[in-house]
């Protein structure tokens, strides 16, 4: 598998950031979400 970084838009990287924020506060620590895409390798 090949995974490279997600393209996103700035909504959803707006909401991926209140996600982070809302799992930080749950877990009582700093949490970072990161975004990648399952590229197939040329077989």
């Amino acid at each position: 598998m090949n995974y490279e970084p997600a393209k996103l838009d700035e909504k959803t990287v707006t909401k991926l950031r209140e996600f982070e924020e809302q799992m930080s506060e749950a877990a009582g620590e700093p949490v970072v979400l990161i975004a990648y895409t399952d590229q197939e390798e040329p077989k």
